[in-house]
């Protein structure tokens, strides 16, 4: 939100200046229009020039000038020349008979010289000369800036209205259960904080409805085996009366049992997992010796594990998600490795690298994703035990701590290969 506002703000100044400034100095340069010969003051000059050569030849012009016809919108005066006071770049023009015309707020005056006589007729012209429709250009002037700074908003708002119309479309489609939906964002989005967070927030709901689709299946085809031993064991169970024979299937519905609980902890472990993923206390843990801690802990005498911790690489995340993380790790290379197990730790200024890799049958690429989701095994799922919750709380946790999960194959020892990368 802070790009929408300060585009906003951005924007509202510049066409309040610019525009201002361009229809100021078009009003100034209205203004600032020279008179030329074809404007109103034509016909003033020509009487002017005709009365001053007349009043120039009469014997008494003062005299003559009185008895002289007023017009209602001129004040005729004359003067005697010494009384005007002209700079010297005025003074040959208006010597030489050309008119002198001085222009006020208040009105124009317009002076000929009278040589002979030594005198200065002046006209007093009211202000109605390049002084017309003033108001109405203001209005114009005005107008137009108003219109104009709502043009600028409304190209501003345009690029918002069409993203809110694109969050309004995927938001219904969305709710109407297309939950692959999401907004295409461009880097110049007003609102691209509100996009991104949309799309991660449609993406974590779209992951947990495959996931309890998931798990649903899962758990109606893992719990219905045992549910039905459990009931054959019963009924067999009731119809006997040889102890040896009630004791083995007291054994076997005691195994179902452990095995529905077994199921049943993966299953809570999980769905707590998911609940407690938002209130995580990160701090600074040194991964080496996390690692040496869990390697430390493997009781599995049949696999080599290739370990060395070297110095100290911290990253930011929480002891026991990354505890589990790990565990879940070695268990999985454990279950498929030959013989050899390799674990390192690779660090940047920027990044810290955790990979374990086995020289196991390995994943097909096809496959990779798709162990990451609940209940999903590899290959040989019949001679390995466990449920497929494995991977799946690794690509938890490592969404929970911001790290990126890779699956590739191992160079060095052909199995599979998973890169954790955590941010500094």
């Amino acid at each position: 939100m802070p790009k929408l506002t300060l585009s906003l703000l951005l924007v509202i100044v510049v066409a309040v200046v610019g525009i201002g400034a361009v229809l100021d100095n078009l009003f100034n340069q209205y203004q600032a229009q020279p008179i030329t010969e074809s404007d109103e003051l034509s016909p003033y000059r020509q009487l002017g020039k005709s009365l001053a050569s007349t009043l120039d030849a009469q014997q008494n012009p003062q005299q003559w000038l009185t008895g002289w016809p007023q017009l209602h919108e001129l004040s005729v005066t004359l003067t005697q020349l010494d009384n005007l006071l002209l700079p010297q770049s005025l003074q040959q023009s208006f010597y030489a008979k050309e008119p002198l015309i001085l222009e006020t707020d208040d009105n124009i005056s317009m002076h000929f010289i009278l040589p002979a006589q030594q005198k200065v007729l002046t006209f007093i012209i009211p202000p109605v000369v390049n002084k017309n429709s003033n108001s109405s250009l203001q209005l114009l002037l005005t107008s137009v800036f108003y219109l104009g700074i709502l043009l600028v908003v409304l190209i501003w708002l345009y690029p918002l209205i069409k993203q809110l119309r694109q969050l309004r479309r995927t938001t219904k489609a969305f709710g109407e259960g297309q939950l692959q939906q999401r907004i295409n964002r461009s880097s110049t989005s007003y609102i691209a904080d509100i996009e991104n967070e949309f799309n991660r927030m449609a993406q974590r709901i779209e992951t947990l409805v495959s996931d309890n689709k998931l798990l649903s299946d899962a758990v109606s085809h893992d719990l219905r085996t045992p549910l039905a031993r459990l009931r054959f064991g019963i009924e067999v169970l009731q119809e006997t009366e040889d102890p040896q024979k009630r004791e083995k299937y007291q054994r076997h519905l005691c195994r179902d049992i452990d095995e529905m609980e077994r199921l049943v902890k993966v299953l809570l472990n999980y769905a707590r997992l998911e609940q407690s993923m938002i209130a995580v206390e990160q701090q600074n843990i040194d991964l080496n010796a996390l690692v040496s801690q869990c390697v430390e802990a493997v009781t599995d005498d049949d696999k080599v594990i290739h370990w060395h911790a070297d110095g100290v690489a911290l990253i930011n995340g929480d002891a026991n998600y990354l505890s589990m993380l790990i565990n879940n790790l070695l268990n999985n290379a454990q279950q498929y490795a030959r013989s050899e197990i390799q674990l390192r730790v690779e660090q940047t200024s920027s990044r810290v690298k955790f990979i374990i890799s086995d020289d196991g049958p390995g994943i097909a690429i096809e496959k990779r994703s798709e162990l990451l989701k609940p209940f999903m095994r590899g290959e040989q799922t019949d001679e390995k035990p466990g449920y497929g919750m494995g991977l799946a709380i690794v690509a938890r946790v490592a969404q929970l701590l911001d790290a990126t999960l890779d699956i590739t194959d191992s160079v060095e020892i052909g199995g599979a290969e998973f890169c954790l990368t955590f941010n500094r």
